[in-house]
């Protein structure tokens, strides 16, 4: 359900940008998943930098007051879908920049951020695989923090559950070279 209609209209807004983008311009999709239950004022903007306190100290990634008190709040964070070689059912990563991981090869040794976000689709998609979308995501959901084992065999400690009734849309972004 919602793999398709995001499939769908990434294509189309990447086919409108193709067609509309200025020559010399390149163009970059963004997939928005937003809820259409929550009024965008209870949706709470969070950035990737305010994950962890900077610099990172002697006890190692320390979460920062604003993740904190964010815990089990709806947030709104833009971010990159991580590509994984062997992506779970149900759940994919976020992160604040593109990433590759090639699990087979380098397992745990890879360039995953600390401050990477496991997003749950909602129970209506659990047994689905998220296919890889490129481009720039703008989700909102509930924030749950504290470590947890994931399905792929990593420790978590920021979860994005995504609502139930979820619509998606794509939109574009341009940006000059």
């Amino acid at each position: 359900m919602l793999k398709r209609a995001l499939l769908e209209n990434a294509f189309l807004v990447c086919l409108s940008l193709a067609l509309t983008a200025p020559r010399g311009h390149a163009t970059e999709t963004s997939a928005a998943v937003t809820s259409s239950k929550v009024p965008a004022h209870e949706i709470t903007e969070l950035s990737f930098k305010n994950f962890y306190k900077m610099p990172i100290g002697p006890r190692g990634l320390e979460p920062t007051p604003q993740l904190i008190k964010l815990s089990d709040h709806r947030v709104r964070v833009t971010g990159y879908m991580v590509r994984e070689e062997e992506p779970s059912k149900g759940m994919f990563m976020l992160a604040p920049q593109p990433v590759s991981l090639a699990e087979v090869a380098d397992g745990p040794a890879d360039d995953l951020p600390g401050a990477t976000l496991f997003v749950y689709m909602p129970s209506s998609d659990r047994d689905q695989v998220m296919p890889y979308l490129a481009g720039r995501w703008e989700l909102a959901g509930v924030l749950e923090l504290g470590p947890k084992e994931e399905p792929n065999g990593r420790i978590s400690y920021t979860r994005l559950r995504l609502d139930e009734s979820v619509k998606a849309a794509s939109k574009g972004v341009s940006s000059a070279k």
